[in-house]
């Protein structure tokens, strides 16, 4: 490779955006990396935060990632991220660490993609040009009148799914937003709810059971209780 360069960018939000765990977002982050080769090809990656974090990504690609990269094989990816994984174990395993991989492996894999003349979802086993998809934002603070006009919107590209955050402080305010919301889009689109970490399983299973008959698809969480065998073994040691 010939060169390497990031860019960050802090981005204000039109308004303030809510979920039920991490707070308040008032600006995302934006952070692209590109990679120059020799012959001219470029890659672009890019990652981004809700809104903090976003400087120490850029300063674990300055610092980190950029002198430990630089001269590689671009087209050996795989064995890149490997590498990285073990070059910021110490630090890593998810978090700050992750977000920097991540934007350097899409910078590869753009490579990658240009270099055999070949779209990501072709290189990566796909057969198909279509698939699924639904809308969704960060809504836990929006009024409900305001939540489904957001509903509209998105039905109105034509989407056949929607998702909603969860995670009010009673959770009968959440039923009362997941009712209308099947009220307005009827019983040929999916509906998913997103707690964003802030129920327990016991809590998760209870409003499951109360969501059950609104036809919600899944209910996403990610329970955050003690840390796993590996790590706890690590942290041990």
């Amino acid at each position: 490779s010939r060169g390497l360069g990031d860019v960050y960018k802090r981005q204000p939000l039109t308004e303030p955006l809510e979920d039920a765990k991490h707070g308040t977002h008032t600006h995302f982050e934006l952070i692209t990396f590109t990679i120059k080769l020799n012959n001219g090809l470029e890659g672009t990656g890019y990652t981004y935060t809700g809104g903090r974090g976003g400087a120490a990504i850029k300063a674990m690609l300055d610092s980190d990632i950029i002198p430990f990269i630089l001269g590689k094989d671009p087209l050996n990816l795989e064995q890149i991220n490997d590498d990285l994984q073990w070059h910021l174990h110490y630090v890593g395993r998810g978090g700050i660490a992750s977000f920097a991989i991540s934007a350097t492996d899409i910078a590869l894999w753009d490579i990658r993609g240009k270099t055999c003349n070949q779209p990501l979802w072709k290189m990566s086993g796909g057969f198909g040009t279509k698939c699924l998809a639904y809308c969704g934002g960060i809504d836990l603070n929006f009024s409900l009148p305001k939540l489904l006009d957001s509903i509209r919107g998105y039905l109105a590209l034509g989407v056949k799914g929607v998702k909603i955050k969860i995670g009010q402080d009673n959770v009968d305010d959440d039923i009362e937003r997941i009712r209308e919301v099947r009220s307005l889009i009827g019983p040929d689109i999916s509906l998913m709810v997103d707690a964003n970490y802030s129920m327990s399983v016991d809590q998760a299973i209870q409003a499951a059971n109360l969501f059950k008959e609104y036809d919600v698809l899944w209910l996403s969480l990610i329970h955050i209780s003690e840390p796993t065998r590996q790590e706890a073994i690590s942290y041990a040691v």
